[in-house]
């Protein structure tokens, strides 16, 4: 059985001033009962290692020169759908999907586009990395993958603009959460969070800062609870047009096992 986890681990969640049970989480957070993957793009660093990559004529940089804290960016082509995914692993396809919603995994991003005008991007855990994105068709939707819980933003969603929840179980028809408040604003950092709880999903966005700013209900068989995930971001060009995605820091983690003790 799942058991909650540290959802938000950002200093403003501390400042703010931390229950009991939150101060246990923040605690657990730190101990080495939990799995970490996580990159901050800093440093000498070999991205082609860390990561595993599904590329339609892009590119990949893990070393951006006088960049500010180190980033990641994502450069799909001109062409229309083209695209750029990565997701944590070596050589093998999947080698990094180590992470199962039965141990309560919660993935976050902090990413900024160049801009927002015609692109599709992709936020979340996915158990495909063999398509053009985990999602199909926002606006249906229709997933590629057999199970995924990703933020999705895609201008080619004629009805509406704005960051949508997708989550799919075992090929069924895709849920959505669609809280209809907030777009990738160009150059501008953002952090998007994606929680599992057993076969439930929950959507969380931050903004720049770290301050919460959403966070959804619980979606119910939402995926399933014993397919192996692996955290994935992925930018597509809409139009004809380069996009960039600029990642600054990644951290999936999860419980090392599901039982409470």
């Amino acid at each position: 059985m799942a058991v909650p986890i540290l959802l938000y681990p950002f200093r403003n969640r501390i400042k703010r001033g931390l229950t009991q049970q939150e101060l246990i989480l923040w605690m657990e957070f730190m101990s080495a009962d939990i799995v970490k993957f996580e990159d901050d793009f800093i440093g000498d660093e070999d991205v082609a290692y860390k990561w595993g990559s599904k590329t339609d004529a892009g590119s990949i940089t893990g070393l951006v020169a006088s960049t500010a804290n180190g980033i990641c960016r994502l450069a799909t082509s001109a062409a229309n759908g083209k695209y750029v995914g990565i997701f944590p692993a070596v050589s093998a396809s999947l080698a990094g999907a180590a992470f199962v919603g039965d141990n309560s995994p919660v993935v976050w991003a902090r990413v900024a586009v160049d801009a927002a005008t015609a692109c599709k991007i992709e936020i979340g855990f996915s158990d495909n990395d063999a398509d053009a994105g985990a999602v199909n068709a926002l606006a249906t939707p229709t997933t590629t993958a057999h199970d995924c819980a990703v933020w999705c933003y895609d201008t080619s969603d004629t009805g509406g603009l704005f960051w949508q929840g997708v989550c799919a179980k075992n090929s069924t028809t895709p849920q959505k959460v669609e809280p209809g408040l907030f777009l990738p604003v160009a150059a501008t950092y953002e952090w998007m969070g994606v929680a599992l709880l057993g076969d439930k999903v929950k959507f969380m966005w931050a903004d720049a800062y770290g301050n919460p700013r959403y966070e959804s209900k619980w979606t119910a068989l939402g995926i399933t609870a014993t397919d192996a995930l692996v955290p994935w971001i992925f930018v597509q060009a809409r139009s004809n047009t380069e996009v960039l995605l600029d990642v600054d820091y990644v951290i999936a983690y999860q419980r090392r096992t599901s039982a409470d003790d």
